[in-house]
């Protein structure tokens, strides 16, 4: 707890070996899970979809335990704190999305009506085989870059919360046996915190990860409500308030300038406002993870029901970290000597940043014994995001790039095999990612970037192949192609266009919301034209009847 009157050191905190204990014991009990549900899978739908057996509410903890990530609660915090309440607008986009989707029923009733394992096998049935694999390469691409940063994240929660500092025998080590200077304190708790994940995710699949996800569940819906009262009770509402009438926070996200900051034209605004709903309505439709849930659960109605049911959960998956991440811009704010040290932090290079806000105010207001519990919590925020990630991408190159290039039908051990192969190459690429990038903008910025790659193409190729007849597969084939372009709104390559516009003398600048929307609308161009000039010889006998919906 703060103490009245004394200095803070900006990673003093309150975790001890009582906490440690805590965190630790959950570990174990994840591997313990791992291990049992091993026993129970049997074939490919049990290891990837979990026999398709999932109820509204075993699926609702499931999918709420996979998309309230410790990465989640890391960029909302971190846009909480360095956009304020302008930032919980994302909040206030994935609440009606939800309603709407859970509401009408939209592409995912009719989508678990095909009875398709993943979204590329949709691909196939409505489109051809061609447009599956190519689907599954681009799934798999956007998504491991998506994941790139999900470790890095993670093991910056760790090292802020727990006030890990790296041994000198570590440094002296690597300075003898590899001539390496720079931290790896780091890179070794991400690396570990993989090696965790890989282990209970291959030996169980789907079955291990919703046993896992349902426990994780609990856990972290406790330490958020901890964390809560907690930095409510710090704050206080007077706190919360001089945010902005004293602290000179951002409050209105239509406005381009952020009144936090010292630069000009760093906030939010119209174009990052539209990019932004554009990129959550497909995500929250078709991104893979949530996709796999609605297609392992039991009945269309059910999917239908699950995203009307997640309104509240996602409502407070997103706003509660958000209010974490202000609370932390009021306790830094009100304390001069500590937030001059975490600029300077920040400056200095290294592992801080951003990020780190959030899990270094909490390490000091949270006592020794709650804090190992809501540690635990985000340490299974953290593993309830990657395993599911990881056993979606691995199970999509199984099934929709591997099976179909091969002459023979593969075995459900050989689809096993090939799977837990695929998650270990994988993890073994993100951690690679994970070392070496480095985000120079906010991580839910990259985040919707990167997914972008993904979402441009597979939102015009399913929905126009759920509820449009002359969708066809040139279409499909150029709508997934131009989500390459989607690449270009990273930060390398927007300030590589931006030179070249500025040497030709345009006097143009572009953003990556820009460069999101641009990608949006040529996949969806390049689609409808596709379709249009090169129309499929025949509709596929499986594609849904036209009057296919809710009603049905």
């Amino acid at each position: 707890m703060v103490v009245p009157g004394v200095v803070m050191q900006l990673f003093d905190t309150n975790f001890t070996s009582l906490d440690w204990c805590i965190v630790v014991a959950y570990l174990l009990i994840s591997i313990f899970v791992g291990i049992w549900a091993n026993r129970y899978v049997g074939n490919i739908a049990g290891y990837l979809v979990a026999g398709r057996t999932l109820r509204i509410r075993l699926a609702l903890a499931t999918m709420t335990g996979t998309e309230i990530g410790l990465v989640t609660v890391m960029y909302s915090a971190e846009l909480g704190f360095t956009q304020q309440y302008a930032s919980l607008y994302l909040a206030l986009y994935e609440l009606v999305i939800l309603l709407f989707i859970g509401l009408t029923g939209v592409v995912v009733y009719r989508l678990r009506q095909s009875k398709v394992l993943t979204i590329p096998e949709y691909y196939e049935r409505r489109y051809s085989r061609g447009v599956r694999v190519l689907g599954g390469v681009m799934m798999v691409l956007s998504g491991v870059l998506n994941m790139g940063l999900f470790l890095k994240a993670g093991a910056l929660f760790l090292v802020s919360v727990t006030g890990f500092t790296e041994p000198e025998w570590l440094q002296q080590f690597m300075v003898d046996a590899f001539d390496y200077h720079e931290p790896v304190g780091l890179k070794l708790i991400m690396t570990g915190l993989l090696l965790l994940v890989l282990f209970y995710t291959v030996l169980g699949g789907m079955i291990s990860v919703v046993i896992t996800d349902l426990i994780q569940f609990v856990i972290l819906g406790t330490g958020m409500v901890i964390v809560t009262l907690f930095v409510a009770g710090e704050i206080g509402i007077d706190g919360f308030s001089e945010v902005v009438t004293v602290q000179n926070g951002y409050f209105d996200p239509t406005s381009t300038d952020n009144p936090s900051t010292v630069k000009s034209d760093d906030g939010i605004g119209p174009v990052t406002l539209t990019a932004q709903f554009v990129v959550l309505v497909v995500a929250l439709m078709l991104w893979p993870t949530g996709a796999s849930r609605t297609l392992a659960v039991k009945t269309p109605e059910i999917a239908r029901k699950l995203y009307l049911c997640s309104t509240i959960p996602f409502l407070a998956r997103r706003s509660l970290p958000v209010l974490w991440g202000i609370g932390a811009f009021a306790f830094f704010h009100s304390h001069p000597e500590l937030n001059s040290q975490f600029q300077a932090a920040i400056q200095a290079g290294g592992d801080v940043n951003t990020q780190a806000a959030m899990p270094l105010f909490l390490a000091k207001i949270i006592p020794s014994g709650l804090l190992g519990l809501v540690t635990a919590g985000m340490v299974a925020a953290f593993m309830s995001t990657h395993d599911s990630y990881l056993l979606c991408w691995s199970g999509v190159i199984t099934q929709d790039v591997v099976a179909p290039l091969m002459k023979k039908e593969l075995t459900n051990r050989q689809r096993i095999l090939i799977t837990r192969v695929a998650i270990i190459a994988t993890g073994i690429m993100l951690l690679i990612w994970g070392l070496w990038y480095e985000v120079s903008s906010d991580l839910w910025q990259y985040m919707a970037v990167t997914g972008t790659v993904y979402l441009a193409g597979v939102f015009p190729v399913v929905v126009g192949g759920l509820y449009w007849s002359r969708s066809s597969s040139a279409g499909a084939y150029i709508a997934l192609l131009g989500g390459l372009t989607g690449i270009l709104g990273l930060d390398p390559c927007v300030n590589f266009l931006n030179a070249q516009l500025l040497d030709i003398g345009t006097g143009i600048t572009l953003g990556g919301n820009v460069m999101m929307l641009m990608t949006f609308a040529f996949s969806l161009l390049g689609f409808v034209t596709g379709s249009l000039l090169f129309p499929d010889n025949r509709l596929n006998d499986s594609q849904p009847a036209p009057d296919g919906g809710v009603n049905q």
